[in-house]
């Protein structure tokens, strides 16, 4: 049993810290399923989300020994970053002001393979139509190469396009794999989408981000909170929702309600892997001369 404190905490415009952690309690099944055994990134608000939170990817000693910690070297040491199993994980970082939870495509028991592929499209403010429209140019490559895609609104501003791998892939076929896709799907639509990095070189198109697929980084994860006044939810999504459902339609009000429908049902089910796709998005490539190049987000 987790102790919970200070419930009557204001955390969004209405909302209390209580509701926020009886949120995460009665999604956490579902949540689980993709959150379970891997590295977090806790993005924390002791305050609320009217004063600045933060990043946290090291474990405090004083978590519980039931958050467990998975090791990733850095310039001068380690971090310690949580990794839960349970719904008591979840609560307990929920009552450590947690408002959204980030997690990357391995988990700490493979981190050398790679077990999902994430398109984050992220639309200019107010363009929601291309964002539909980048997510379903994403669809039809995965569905060229016969790879499974899942639809989540992100509870910001866009859609995250998502494949379950069985963990059999290599960094490097999962790199190649996702920015060669990204970088054909803006050469079939220039005008709408773009893989600039900068916000200021995007004008109205959408970045599709494939960077979500590398080592160091995460994405938010599905049933995560996000620290906007109406409190959004990343929300799984079926495709023929997509026209119907803007990125922060679901909140923790509502989104409860979804759990048992679970419309990520075939998922576990959907498991790919990189082995034919691969050298199919090479050759796509080679075909219109288009050539994959390295990538620092920090200089560019």
């Amino acid at each position: 049993m987790v102790r919970i404190t200070s419930r009557d905490k204001v955390m969004f415009p209405g909302i209390t810290k209580g509701e926020l952690i009886d949120y995460y309690e009665s999604v956490a099944d579902g949540m689980l399923e993709h959150l379970a055994g891997r590295p977090l990134t806790l993005e924390r608000f002791p305050s609320g989300i009217g004063k600045r939170g933060f990043m946290q990817k090291n474990s405090p000693d004083y978590f519980p020994d039931f958050i467990e910690r998975f090791s990733m070297d850095k310039k001068d040491g380690e971090t310690l970053h949580p990794v839960i199993d349970s719904a008591d994980g979840l609560i307990y970082l929920a009552n450590q002001n947690t408002i959204t939870f980030h997690a990357p495509v391995f988990s700490a028991a493979n981190p050398e393979s790679p077990d999902r592929l994430i398109f984050d499209l992220d639309p200019s403010p107010g363009r929601t139509d291309t964002a539909r429209k980048a997510a379903r140019t994403i669809k039809e490559f995965l569905d060229l190469l016969e790879l499974p895609g899942f639809l989540m609104s992100t509870g910001s501003k866009g859609y995250h396009v998502v494949t379950p791998l069985d963990a059999t892939d290599s960094w490097t076929a999962l790199s190649e794999t996702a920015q060669g896709i990204a970088r054909l799907a803006v050469a079939h639509d220039p005008d709408a989408l773009t893989l600039e990095f900068q916000k200021k070189n995007r004008g109205d198109r959408v970045f599709v981000d494939w960077l979500r697929n590398g080592f160091g980084a995460t994405a938010v994860a599905p049933w995560s909170v996000r620290p906007r006044p109406t409190a959004p939810v990343a929300m799984p999504l079926d495709w023929d929702e997509l026209d119907s459902t803007e990125p922060d339609a679901w909140t923790i009000a509502d989104a409860p309600d979804r759990v048992g429908g679970r419309p990520w049902a075939a998922y576990d089910e959907s498991t790919a892997n990189l082995s034919v796709a691969h050298p199919s998005v090479m050759k796509l490539l080679d075909t219109a001369g288009l050539e994959l190049h390295s990538f620092d987000r920090f200089r560019s």
